[in-house]
């Protein structure tokens, strides 16, 4: 998948795509959500938010279809993908587990 950038670590470090248009209210209410897990500094997670409009192709390419999408990546496979909204403290467990688990 050489259209994304990983920046993860070897040490199980995953990556958050959040696919997301500036015209979606529900990608708008989760925004303040993603900014606070990334405000968190976790060294294993990168978070990478993607405007659909402007990354049409790399929607394509990951068939996102409906927004919000959020998709993570480890050593760029994809290990778990959401569409819609969830609470943070819901989502970082999520997280936490997908960096537990190996795949």
């Amino acid at each position: 998948m050489s259209t994304i950038e990983t920046k993860t670590q070897d040490t199980g470090g995953i990556q958050l795509l959040q696919f997301y248009a500036d015209w979606c209210q529900p990608c708008n209410m989760m925004m303040p959500i993603i900014e606070s897990i990334k405000q968190k500094g976790t060294d294993w997670l990168t978070v990478k938010q993607i405007d659909v409009d402007r990354a049409s192709e790399l929607s394509n390419q990951l068939h996102i279809r409906s927004i919000p999408t959020f998709v993570v990546l480890r050593n760029d496979q994809e290990i778990w993908r959401y569409t819609g909204m969830l609470a943070e403290h819901s989502f970082i467990e999520i997280l936490e587990s997908l960096r537990e688990n190996s795949y």
